[in-house]
């Protein structure tokens, strides 16, 4: 056991120091549902091929890094020992916390849709045996100084395996896994010369909830070649006639500012907000863009790509409340691709552009 803290041990600092921050910025934490079924070989007196009996487990898990994660793992069904020449079978029920270590991850670093993903664990917990009635029909045939027990036997279970979850789509993988569990003499009845374990060798599937793509590189569209520059041809001389101008509308540009993480528009907006409409109302063949901003310096693409929509979509929303056409609103958003101004509060931004 020493040695698998050990082992354990050690791959946390190598994860320590082996995952970069460019990794983490690419990864957001998730759920993951395990369901596993298979054999189990309870180590006994006889030989293994004896005592394989059918075993099944589900875990509940999350995963808090790119190489770490814990979950909540219940495996059960079915144990079996031998006295002499007979074999008794009895139930159990193990529940146990287990931290996990992704190796693809922990050497290679992170990939959202790497194919094979192999694992380590190590696990503490609790197993619950029942059912014991064959072996107390065998009663007679066990030494006096036996831990044989009747009714129910509950003792401390240490665990560890390795396991692979072999990439299916975005969302399910194929798992399969090899794990043994550490319990005391009383759990097989028996008090030998062998150690008391179980092993078990299981095949599932892994169901990842929440597990977001990073976000794509924003397309940049380069810019239409100007149009050849023709000499311009001399115009015709007409008599020129005094015309009263009206001044030409000026485009009205508002920073609609937004506290961080949030999209709610606030007093202080609200009146920039006003003076847009405003213009609007003067001027009813004018139009304005809105577009909506979040700062680099905070939260990841996915997220900030969600806040820019939310801001865009509540300044325009709150445009039509106040009497204006949707049809004269355009809207678009652009998370963090781009930031124009210069620091993070100015960017957490919807514009509002009239022209």
């Amino acid at each position: 056991m020493k040695r698998i803290i050990t082992i354990l041990a050690s791959v946390a600092l190598v994860a320590s120091l082996s995952v970069a921050n460019a990794q983490k910025k690419d990864f957001d934490p998730y759920w993951f549902l395990q369901l596993q079924g298979g054999v189990a070989e309870t180590i006994g007196e006889t030989a293994w091929t004896n005592l394989l009996s059918p075993s099944g487990a589900v875990s509940l898990g999350y995963q808090f890094s790119p190489v770490f994660a814990a979950r909540l793992n219940v495996n059960a069904w079915q144990g079996k020992g031998a006295v002499m020449t007979d074999v008794y079978k009895y139930n159990y029920v193990e529940g146990a916390v287990d931290l996990m270590a992704d190796l693809a991850s922990l050497f290679a670093g992170y990939k959202f849709d790497r194919t094979i993903n192999p694992y380590i664990f190590g696990g503490v917990g609790a197993n619950y045996a029942f059912n014991n009635d064959e072996a107390n029909a065998l009663k007679s045939k066990f030494p006096t100084t036996n831990y044989l027990w009747d009714g129910k036997s509950v003792s401390p279970a240490l665990r560890a395996g390795l396991g692979v979850n072999i990439r299916l789509s975005d969302a399910v993988a194929l798992n399969l896994e090899g794990n043994s569990s550490f319990i005391n003499d009383h759990f097989n009845s028996k008090k030998g010369s062998k150690a008391d374990f179980q092993i078990k060798a299981l095949a599932g599937l892994t169901f990842s909830f929440g597990k977001a793509k990073p976000a794509p590189a924003p397309v940049v569209v380069p810019a239409p070649a100007p149009a050849p520059v023709r000499e311009p041809e001399p115009a015709p001389v007409v008599k020129e006639e005094p015309v009263i101008v009206e001044p030409a509308f000026e485009s009205l540009q508002r920073n609609i500012l937004f506290i961080i993480n949030k999209w709610d528009i606030r007093d202080s907006e609200q009146l920039k907000i006003d003076e847009v409409v405003e213009a609007l109302k003067e001027h009813p063949d004018t139009k304005v863009r809105i577009s909506g901003y979040a700062d680099k310096a905070t939260g990841t693409a996915k997220r900030n790509q969600f806040l820019s929509q939310k801001r865009s979509e509540v300044v325009a929303q709150a445009i039509i409340d106040a009497g204006i056409s949707k049809d004269r609103i355009i809207t678009e958003y652009f998370g963090d691709t781009i930031n124009p101004f210069n620091t993070p509060e100015e960017n957490r931004v919807a514009v509002c552009l009239v022209k």
